[in-house]
């Protein structure tokens, strides 16, 4: 289910409210005033982030450290 941010028209307090796509917009939570949605960046899904390894199995970022694998890295 989504989440939105609004904004209170009246009292301007903000709050992070999650609903259906469909549904109207909730009241303000400390004064029940109109509230308008604010504009927010939205949430990214995607694979993790895989680690670049060497030929011999270790991170690419500290290498083998021996050089005894034979493998120029």
């Amino acid at each position: 289910m989504p989440t939105y941010d609004y904004q209170c028209q009246s009292c301007t307090h903000t709050f992070t409210a999650m609903h259906k796509i469909g549904d109207t917009a909730p009241g303000c939570p400390q004064c029940g005033g109109e509230v308008k949605k604010l504009l927010s960046a939205p949430a990214v899904h995607g694979a993790p982030h895989r680690e670049e390894v060497t030929p011999c199995g270790m991170p690419a970022a500290e290498g083998c450290g021996s050089g005894m694998c034979g493998h120029l890295h």
